[in-house]
């Protein structure tokens, strides 16, 4: 509703320039609305008002609210909006990450470690926490999945597949991040951490808690690797489209071939088969990495999938001096 200062001089206007009885109010207001610098709803509905008020029969009074609605006032919210959320992003699309070395470095593909599950080998958890803490120019990958979250009501079974509550499971991966992010060069969004926590509160915690301390892809990430002055072009996703039940390395590469030539490496998690392929394509080599995962007890595989999984985590050298990655399926093949 118009303020009283500024309907007065709208009625004042009305006064000099009356609507002809016999002219459309509408057509009117579309030829007259600009004259008085407004809109021509606003015009015809205050024209409207106007007659009323002049009216002998209108002795009626009321202080009645009519809404006032113009569509750019809310796409110029919109905007502001975009620029607040852009602002407190800290997902990334693409980034880089660069280290000088005299020496190879190693980087793992370290995911789908279920923590909280009653599956999952926590020997195994342990002793390669430690062996990237303790082995030089090795680097990490997080994956996805490092935690088991069940906390999506599809079946009863589901949920009970938490030996460490929820909460718990948080609070060890902030502690144990805490612990290791100095070897982290990045980390990806996931189905049961990142999605399930979105499902209940639009939100996901985790993600909040890897984007705090490492370059953090929430979404497909693209990242640029330079040791020294050698680069190596890398996607990494929890789960890239198109898997295939005979060659668990068909979804990263069928990423490079469909959606990033300019790759040279695409890493993957979330099938829990491991797997590793070095091939040619486009006259450039190309590098296709699953990692294998910790629950190596879980019902829900040896029910529908295969009665043994593999804790097997890629690792892959890139040489300092010249562009060339080499592929090994565990750490200890690759300091043989």
């Amino acid at each position: 509703m118009l303020g009283k200062p500024i309907k007065e001089k709208l009625f004042n206007f009305l006064d000099k320039n009356p609507l002809p009885e016999d002219v459309n109010r509408r057509e009117w207001a579309l030829e007259n609305a600009a004259k008085f610098g407004t809109n021509p709803d606003c015009l015809r509905k205050y024209e409207y008002l106007y007659r009323k008020s002049k009216s002998k029969l209108n002795e009626i009074q009321t202080d009645k609210d009519y809404s006032e609605f113009e569509w750019t006032d809310w796409t110029n919210f919109a905007k502001q909006g975009q620029k607040l959320k852009a602002k407190s992003k800290a997902s990334q699309n693409h980034a880089k990450w660069s280290i000088k070395s005299d020496a190879p470095i190693y980087v793992m593909a370290f995911g789908d470690q279920q923590i909280g599950s009653w599956g999952t080998d926590y020997e195994a958890f342990e002793r390669i926490t430690q062996e990237i803490i303790d082995t030089p120019n090795l680097f990490v990958f997080l994956m996805g999945d490092m935690l088991q979250m069940a906390v999506k009501m599809r079946s009863v079974i589901e949920v009970m597949d938490n030996i460490i509550p929820p909460k718990y499971q948080y609070l060890i991966l902030e502690q144990w991040l805490d612990l290791i992010k100095h070897k982290v060069i990045a980390a990806v969004w996931c189905n049961h951490a990142t999605m399930r926590e979105e499902n209940v509160l639009g939100w996901s915690p985790t993600a909040k808690l890897l984007s705090d301390r490492v370059i953090y892809h929430n979404h497909i990430g693209h990242i640029d690797i330079h040791v020294n002055e050698v680069e190596y072009k890398f996607a990494l996703s929890h789960f890239f489209q198109g898997r295939s039940m005979l060659n668990p390395t068909h979804a990263p590469m069928r990423y490079l071939r469909m959606q990033a030539h300019d790759r040279d490496i695409a890493v993957q998690g979330d099938f829990h088969v491991p797997g590793i392929q070095r091939y040619t394509e486009g006259g450039s080599d190309k590098l296709a990495v699953v990692n294998g995962s910790l629950q190596t007890s879980s019902g829900y595989a040896q029910r529908f999938f295969s009665l043994k999984t593999f804790d097997y985590m890629p690792v892959i050298r890139l040489h300092h001096s010249k562009k060339q990655f080499t592929p090994f399926m565990t750490l200890e093949e690759a300091m043989l």
